[in-house]
């Protein structure tokens, strides 16, 4: 009679481990509000912890501390990044140091706890929750969509949720999220169904933000070798009582794009968006962007109709050369975003680029002023 092996109990019951980066990020530009020169250098230590116990628990965390040096700190623009990154339900950005021209905060990053087993997954705390497949606009990124002019693209702010995927029968994958905020009438619920069909990847999700309600759907796959996608996405607001809304008409929001990498390295994009999602502006009233900042899970632009397009090439196989150009076909204006990327060593990566701007008075882009920066990473573990 065949004999089973006894279990292994060699590998331990948990696991651990400790990596992180250290990044400068030298920068410098003009002041949107104040058209002031500035110059920004942006040290970053992040710490990582991830830790398992057997094959069901998991927790990890990212825990920063940044310092600026440069006279950008005393400009409102720093004061607007700044409180978007601390808009989340847990404040958990302490200032150490807030001085003129010195700057200096820890923040918690990410930090969650997943159970998970083979049907399902549980994950609770800070989390990056990255729906949507458009790669300069994505209206299906409905919890914290990034800019195309932000420099650290990387860098994606979370949320504090909880997050449970599961799967049913006929192969549909489903993400419920339940994000907290000051009492259920200003949190947000929402349910994502996923399911693959041959080479194509297609989401359907519904959204409660508030009082406002978002649907959405979204499509990824393959026609001969390039990528194709597309987003589509409608929001029904809600008007709050005593309030000044910076919009309240519904908003219609669309995302078709496609990619193709070629054989000798060179990688082609091109995306077009279009945004019914204009703030409403009363007469002789500038845009307000502290206003903005209570609808950080919306994509708010001046303009409707957008072209966004360009690629990436392998000069050596330590240097790569990418140029995109996003366009807004409405206003005559546009922003292009060169970068030049050098692989020093195994963990250490150089990295130059700018974004310049070309706009008439009417344009989306009109009142920024060109940015070029300098970026240093070294990797550890």
């Amino acid at each position: 009679m065949a004999q089973t092996s006894p279990p292994d109990n060699s590998q331990p019951s948990w696991t651990q481990q400790i990596s992180g980066y250290l990044k400068d990020l030298a920068s410098g530009s003009r002041s949107y509000f104040t058209q002031d020169a500035w110059a920004d250098n942006l040290d970053r230590l992040r710490l990582t912890y991830d830790g398992k116990y057997r094959d069901w628990l998991a927790v990890h965390v990212d825990y920063d501390s940044e310092v600026h040096a440069g006279n950008l700190t005393g400009l409102p623009d720093f004061q607007i990044v700044r409180d978007r990154q601390g808009a989340a339900w847990l404040d958990l950005q302490h200032a150490l140091v807030n001085r003129s021209n010195l700057y200096w905060d820890t923040s918690l990053y990410r930090g969650y706890v997943s159970l998970h087993n083979d049907s399902a997954a549980l994950t609770v705390g800070r989390q990056r929750i990255g729906w949507g497949t458009a790669r300069f606009w994505s209206p299906m990124d409905m919890f914290n969509p990034i800019s195309p002019l932000q420099i650290e693209s990387e860098e994606r702010q979370g949320v504090d949720a909880a997050v449970l995927e599961f799967g049913s029968p006929g192969a549909l994958r489903w993400n419920a999220v339940y994000a907290p905020q000051d009492g259920f009438r200003h949190s947000t619920s929402a349910l994502r169904l996923s399911r693959t069909f041959h080479n194509y990847d297609f989401d359907v999700a519904a959204a409660r933000f508030g009082q406002d309600w978002t649907t959405g759907f979204d499509f990824a796959g393959q026609v001969r070798g390039a990528g194709v996608r597309g987003e589509l996405t409608y929001r029904w607001r809600h008007p709050i009582p005593g309030s000044i809304p910076i919009s309240t008409r519904d908003a219609l929001r669309l995302v078709i794009g496609s990619d193709y990498a070629l054989a000798n390295g060179l990688y082609l994009a091109g995306e077009y968006f279009y945004n019914q999602g204009q703030p409403d502006l009363a007469q002789n009233r500038p845009l307000d962007p502290n206003v903005l900042l209570r609808f950080s899970n919306e994509i708010f632009t001046l303009h409707r109709h957008f072209i966004s397009g360009g690629g990436s090439y392998p000069l050596t196989p330590l240097w790569k050369l990418e140029t995109y150009v996003v366009g807004d076909l409405e206003g005559r204006s546009a922003v292009v975003l060169p970068r030049l990327s050098h692989n020093l060593t195994a963990n250490t990566d150089l990295n130059f680029g700018a974004q310049l701007f070309a706009s008439s008075r009417n344009g989306e882009f009109h009142g920024l002023s060109d940015l070029v920066y300098i970026e240093f990473v070294l990797h550890f573990r």
